[in-house]
């Protein structure tokens, strides 16, 4: 219910030509970790059935396959899970951010190698 009704903010906010705030960040991960789930589960109910990746030869067309190969890349696409939980700690939680020596520096000007 909550990943519901945050799906809902995300979607008024859009509709009011708003930009979402960070709680959508939840949402991503979320589904993300979900998809991996049920594609994994899946794909090992499936047996000998589950690892071949031919849409004709399996069932559903392979959409388990595919979510299982496909859900890492999205956990890691538009922001990693760590990235998307500080975000959420730091501007929905308001919790203090990590700390930063580097904070005030350009990344062109930070030192590089030991």
């Amino acid at each position: 219910e909550g990943l519901r009704n945050t799906r809902m903010r995300t979607i008024t906010a859009l509709s009011k030509g708003q930009v979402p705030g960070p709680e959508s960040s939840i949402g991503k991960i979320v589904a993300a970790n979900q998809l991996q789930a049920i594609g994994n589960t899946a794909v090992e109910a499936g047996d000998q059935y589950g690892i071949i990746s031919d849409p004709a030869l399996t069932p559903l067309k392979g959409a388990f396959h595919a979510a299982t190969m496909w859900a890492p890349g999205l956990r890691i696409a538009g922001g990693t899970d760590e990235i998307l939980k500080n975000i959420i700690a730091e501007r929905v939680l308001g919790l203090p951010g990590e700390i930063r020596v580097d904070k005030d520096q350009a990344f062109r000007d930070l030192p590089v190698g030991a």
